[in-house]
């Protein structure tokens, strides 16, 4: 029985050593992004989009992009978060993602990224959102913590500020559809203090110029009234935020708040980057973002 048992035990050792490790997903290409998005439907009939990329068998990080951008917004940083079993959603309404008449709120975003776990079944994961997924995810790390175990906010705020609010109020009702990409407003939306790779930037504006006017006006309605401070008392997950001191959108002052609704996060300032830095410097982003991580 002894040597039965040393035998199975060296077998197994043996086993383990000749298992082929899961293969890397590569990340995409510009040219090929949209080629590499599945689709899954959640249980209540949400159709979303994903592009995976990195290690099969590595923590998973879900990656939730900004209003009116989808999974591509992650394709440049992701090389860079090494190591990592790599989701990019595509929230609804963006992306390969289907745009229904409603809703477009915090609850409705955070609901599907829940779902679309679930489906996926990814017990918990790491969140990084920018903007408006940053939002997102520390909504759903407040509703739903045990899906949550490490978080990080690019861009955020508990709130849109009323000088963005009142730009965008300006704007967005008056859009012409189709959208012309290379239009002021869709240039000024996409515009960064610094440099960003001319073909990435070139292809994430013509996606967001195609976002249904549906999705554009639910999303400008939802998040006009919202304010999620009320809920920062629920996250429980580690917190990383990073914000670029040249942010248009989020300013100083909203992070001065975030400061006093979240005091156990980490927070990081990028001198001279916009709301966009994890594209003009995606490098020094994922520095940070590797060292908060842990394995």
């Amino acid at each position: 029985m002894f040597k039965m048992m040393v035998s199975q035990g060296l077998l197994a050792v043996f086993l383990s050593f000749a298992a082929p490790a899961a293969a890397d997903t590569p990340v995409p290409s510009q040219a090929d992004w949209n080629a590499a998005r599945k689709t899954v439907t959640t249980a209540d009939g949400q159709m979303l989009s994903y592009v995976e990329m990195g290690a099969a068998d590595g923590q998973p990080v879900l990656l939730l992009h900004g209003y009116t951008d989808n999974s591509r917004a992650w394709s440049m940083l992701a090389p860079l978060l090494t190591g990592r079993r790599l989701i990019a959603l595509d929230l609804r309404g963006h992306g390969g993602s289907a745009a229904p008449d409603c809703c477009y709120g915090l609850d409705s975003f955070a609901h599907d990224v829940n779902a679309f776990m679930e489906v996926m079944h990814i017990d918990k994961a790491d969140v990084v959102g920018h903007s408006l997924g940053s939002m997102t995810a520390a909504t759903l790390a407040a509703y739903y913590p045990e899906r949550v175990d490490q978080l990080v906010l690019l861009s955020t705020a508990t709130n849109v500020p009323k000088g963005t609010a009142d730009w965008l109020w300006d704007n967005v009702p008056k859009l012409k559809y189709p959208i012309d990409p290379n239009s002021e407003f869709m240039k000024a939306w996409y515009a960064n203090p610094t440099p960003v790779n001319e073909d990435f930037i070139t292809r994430e504006r013509g996606e967001s110029a195609a976002v249904p006017a549906q999705v554009w006006m639910g999303v400008l309605r939802a998040l006009t009234p919202t304010d999620w401070s009320s809920i920062t008392s629920r996250i429980t997950a580690p917190t990383l935020v990073i914000w670029g001191d040249q942010d248009p959108l989020f300013d100083a002052a909203s992070q001065t708040r975030l400061k006093e609704l979240l005091p156990a996060a980490e927070y990081k300032t990028f001198t001279g980057l916009g709301h966009n830095f994890f594209w003009e410097q995606p490098e020094k982003a994922a520095k940070e973002i590797n060292g908060f991580l842990t394995p």
